[in-house]
């Protein structure tokens, strides 16, 4: 087993990428005619290209921004001990991985923006980089592109309601790509049990059909879980914080007349229930996630991508009267429904040169309702939301200069039918700007590369924002700021990609962010937590990006990255916000691994991350410190039966070693050490 590439994924292919054409490497494949590219490339072939950059498959020498890819088995083999998709990106440099427990979100930052200025995909199609991070199931996906710097020219912002409202790829975005063509049959099964209970089990089966390839999987997850947040705070138990997670998904992929003419379809459901450590204090929540996908090559050199997407979700919770009493107060009910269209058209020209231009669009319905104890239901907030864009983006190789540009023009409405249970006096918003993107790319020689990019991006305020969530003075949530402006941001970054020897790649990137009227949320009580989305004048994130990885043999890998930046905060006509820091973004953030291979099939992996000091708000009268902090996570694994026919691993886990019970924003604390094992059957 390898580490994650923490190199970009053009220095593991130098040798592929300038193949000879009759050798199969991916130079080979680079400039065929888009029609019957599948049909001639390999599934080896196709795992080695990289899809973010264009929306198409390309050679990792031929895309000007970075672009870290984690593949399959190296998922597998990453620590999440909350279960959350964010901490597979945890030892990647530049972004400060922080869930704040197994029931909850991930809240950290990315190039020194807070959590909203990295959006995720999946499969191309933008998801919650909050909500869905904790619900979609890591078997269904095939590798991760964490495709850092600007990228809002082919990608649209995610119109969410909920959390911290929209999410918008200015600082960069994260793919998601699912398993599609299946080449093997397979069955598994995995059990497993850990610290506080905790018990799992899942059945996976993918196998083919004639032309078409299938996917299932199910699993259960319970534990009795352990207090997780600070002593005296309102995260107090009384009790186990008990929950149970199921997952199902399916994935489909049909070859209509041809390998690359394919219609796909992707479902995923989720229950996640529980309660919060006190009588009136649970929650049931469900998710649903649907991608359809379209693909033709047509016409030797165009393709046609169409995708459709729904993203339904339920979440309900109760809520009591603490610390004055247990008694229930209220349930409040979170209803929305997100559905993003992709229209993409590529046509390969000239000599390496791809245009590709398209339209997407967003359709959101956001309610949330509070029900009292008699079960009376009040409406809380009732908004809709539109976005459709439209874009365009040439990339063109002259030798060894790669030269990209792109536009787009963005448009958004809202429409306000009731905010924090009234009607509000401004009940519409619309917003159109104009995006662009710039980037380069010198492949000075097979093993040295250097590039730069530029790209703004723009993000209105959600309706949670203007309308909060808090329907009393003692309600936990999020307080209404109804004269919340927009925001508009520039990332730009400038790095190198270095591979000196076969065993050793360094990459060295620089950026700087801006963003002008930035909405910054702020905590203003603790108890009830509450916080407030607020235009704090304008802010600043500069920084470089380290990363060096060294396989000397096929026995032992290791990698180390260190990431350093400051931001700042520009509103002069607030003295308590002026001159401080971005809120979530850790000043350092340092990575190591070690995975050696013993004698005897045994497998060892170690992971140390440093977080250096960040702040939860802009206001320095009222903010907390957080962070110098370091976690150590290992991974000991062994195959107790290996053949043709079957293998069985077993696996321990052993998370944050020196049970280091570290305080996190709004009172979550670390559980601190805990332990898993687990077996996995193939057949």
């Amino acid at each position: 087993m390898k580490f994650p590439r923490i190199a970009p994924v053009l220095l593991l292919l130098p040798s592929l990428v300038r193949a000879d054409p009759t050798s199969g490497g991916a130079a080979s494949i680079e400039h065929l005619p888009l029609a019957g590219f599948v049909e001639v490339t390999s599934l080896e072939q196709l795992g080695n290209l990289v899809v973010t950059d264009t929306k198409l498959g390309q050679s990792a020498d031929t895309v000007t921004q970075r672009i870290v890819v984690l593949r399959s088995e190296e998922i597998e083999h990453l620590p999440t001990p909350n279960r959350n998709l964010a901490e597979l990106m945890r030892h990647t440099s530049g972004q400060f991985v922080n869930v704040l427990s197994r029931n909850d979100a991930n809240w950290g930052s990315y190039a020194g923006l807070g959590p909203k200025y990295n959006s995720y995909l999946l499969d191309g199609l933008p998801i919650d980089a909050f909500v869905d991070a904790m619900s979609l199931d890591s078997a269904a996906i095939d590798r991760i592109e964490v495709h850092k710097g600007p990228a809002s020219v082919l990608y649209s912002n995610y119109l969410s309601m909920d959390f911290v409202g929209n999410q918008a790829p200015l600082a960069g975005t994260t793919n998601f790509v699912l398993k599609d063509r299946v080449d093997a049959p397979l069955t598994r099964f995995r059990a497993g049990t850990g610290a506080w209970a905790t018990h799992v089990g899942n059945a996976y089966t993918q196998g083919k059909a004639g032309q078409l390839s299938y996917i299932l999987s199910a699993g259960h997850e319970r534990s009795d879980y352990t207090p997780y947040g600070v002593p005296g705070s309102w995260l107090q138990t009384t009790q186990s914080p008990r929950y149970e997670k199921d997952k199902f998904f399916l994935k489909l992929n049909h070859a209509l007349d041809r390998p690359d003419h394919t219609l796909s379809l992707y479902y995923q459901h989720t229950y996640h229930q529980g309660n919060m450590g006190r009588p009136n204090r649970d929650f049931g929540h469900h998710y649903d996630t649907l991608n359809l996908a379209y693909n033709n090559s047509f016409a030797s050199d165009w393709h046609l991508q169409f995708k459709y997407g729904e993203r339904r979700y339920d979440r309900n919770f109760a809520n009591d009267a603490f610390p004055a009493s247990l008694a229930l107060v209220n349930h409040e009910n979170t209803r929305q429904t997100i559905r993003p269209i992709d229209l993409t058209l590529s046509h390969r020209h000239g000599q390496g040169a791809l245009l590709t231009l398209g339209v997407d669009a967003q359709w959101v319905d956001y309610e949330t309702d509070v029900r009292d104890p008699a079960a009376k239901a009040r409406a809380e907030n009732r908004a809709q939301a539109r976005s459709t864009g439209y874009f365009i983006q040439e990339k063109i190789q002259l030798e060894e200069w790669i030269l990209r540009g792109g536009v787009r023009r963005n448009t958004l409405e809202h429409d306000y039918a009731l905010l924090s249970g009234n009607t509000p006096a401004t009940t519409s918003a619309r917003w159109s700007k104009n995006l662009w993107s710039l980037g380069t790319r010198y492949n000075m020689a097979p093993d040295l590369a250097f590039y730069a990019n530029a790209g703004s991006s723009f993000m209105a305020p959600a309706a949670k924002q203007i309308g909060g969530t808090v329907s009393s003075p003692a309600t936990s949530g999020e307080l209404p700021n109804p004269g919340l402006k927009p925001e508009s941001g520039i990332g730009r970054d400038l790095g190198m990609a270095w591979q000196p020897s076969r065993e050793l790649a360094i990459d060295l990137r620089g950026f700087l962010n801006t963003i002008g009227d930035a909405i910054v949320t702020n905590i203003v009580s603790a108890a009830p937590s509450q916080v407030r989305s607020e235009n704090a004048g304008s802010a600043r994130a500069l920084g470089f990006e380290l990363d060096a990885h060294y396989s000397p043999s096929a026995t032992l890998s290791m990698f180390a990255n260190l990431t350093r930046t400051h931001t700042r905060v520009k509103d002069p006509s607030n003295a308590d916000h002026n001159g401080t820091e971005i809120p979530f973004a850790p000043s350092e953030l340092a990575n190591a691994g070690l995975s050696l291979h013993f004698p005897g099939n045994i497998h060892a992996e170690a992971y140390y991350h440093w977080v250096g000091r960040y702040y939860d708000s802009t206001s320095r009268g009222s903010r907390q410190a957080f962070g110098h902090f370091g976690l150590i996570n290992a991974r000991i694994y062994t195959d107790l039966i290996q053949n043709a026919r079957q293998e069985v691993r077993l696996t321990l886990d052993l998370n944050n070693l020196t049970d280091r019970q570290y305080r996190m924003p709004f009172d979550f604390r670390d559980p601190g050490f805990n332990a898993f094992v687990g077996v996995d059957v193939r057949y």
